[in-house]
């Protein structure tokens, strides 16, 4: 099992958290686990893809369960083709729209690889373009959404095999594509950002307006078209990603996790309401979150095994 942190170039980190790279080998036999593991389905080797604020994902032998049959755009000259209702099998460059449920890649063969470019909130918007109203719970192939720049980066994808290589024509690219001038909706949404964490969640739609100095009305229309989901969506998506932040880093430290000291921190009622979003969220409750809490990135955005 490879796994593999990188950070995108300086100017790039107000939009890219990280890219991450991850490929595991091996038979159907020797990937296949003990019963009950959550992270493993029938039987196969399967890494979770935790809810998110958009993303671009690569993909080979990848068997990728989603939300819904509405949830895919399928085409099968793209490499992304449906296998049932909410199976789709992935090869190359697709786009993963907020998502508020956790989304499984199951291997086809005993091996894959993929490789995340985890977007800071609003940061696919700013970087790239992209619409994350018309994303929001969707997966849409790059060669399907009809962007050069995209398909471009899915034959650069398809390429190159070494993680260091392609971070390196990733930073090339996006670099390339960083706004001429300030994107002054994109500072807005991060002061808006840094408010919901200050408020730890307990924050209005009101509020979340004023923090980015607009009308309520003009602030919820660039907050679908930057974030793709309504703010309450984003706020109980942001709790939970700040409160799994906080078990890896004090797992990374090496001190024990204190779940209903995390969910009080992290605006939670208590443990049952945290352990409720975790449910919904990641499909596991706190304890067997925190039993799979193997240190692997900053904040379990990203995949893990």
């Amino acid at each position: 099992m490879l796994f593999q942190i990188i950070h995108p170039a300086e100017a790039l980190r107000p939009y890219i958290t990280r890219y991450v790279f991850v490929r595991a080998e091996g038979s159907t036999d020797t990937m296949t686990p003990p019963a009950g593991d959550p992270r493993f389905v029938n039987g196969k080797h399967v890494q979770p893809l935790l809810p998110n604020y958009g993303s671009f994902i690569f993909m080979r032998n990848v068997l990728a369960e989603f939300n819904s049959a509405s949830s895919l755009t399928s085409n099968s000259a793209s490499g992304l083709t449906s296998n049932n209702t909410n199976m789709v099998q992935a090869d190359g460059l697709t786009l993963l729209g907020a998502n508020l449920r956790m989304i499984g890649l199951t291997t086809l063969s005993g091996w894959f690889e993929g490789m995340l470019l985890d977007f800071e909130p609003g940061g696919m918007h700013a970087l790239a373009g992209i619409d994350l109203q018309q994303l929001a719970g969707k997966v849409v192939p790059a060669v399907e959404y009809g962007d050069a720049g995209l398909v471009q980066l899915d034959l650069l994808f398809k390429s190159h095999a070494r993680a260091e290589d392609i971070s390196v024509l990733l930073d090339a690219f996006f670099l390339g594509h960083l706004p001429r001038k300030e994107d002054y909706n994109y500072t807005r949404l991060r002061k808006v950002i840094a408010a919901c964490d200050a408020a730890r969640g307990d924050i209005s739609a009101s509020d979340m307006a004023s923090a980015a100095c607009l009308g309520e009305r003009q602030f919820l229309r660039v907050f679908r078209q930057y974030i793709g989901i309504p703010p309450k969506q984003f706020v109980r998506l942001r709790r939970f990603h700040r409160a799994l932040q906080q078990m890896q880093q004090t797992a990374a430290a090496g001190k024990p996790i204190d779940l209903l000291a995390i969910a009080l921190e992290h605006g939670y009622y208590d443990l049952s309401h945290m352990a409720q979003e975790f449910r919904l969220m990641g499909c596991v409750s706190p304890g067997q979150f925190r039993a799979l809490g193997i240190p692997l990135s900053d904040d379990f955005s990203v995949f893990f095994a």
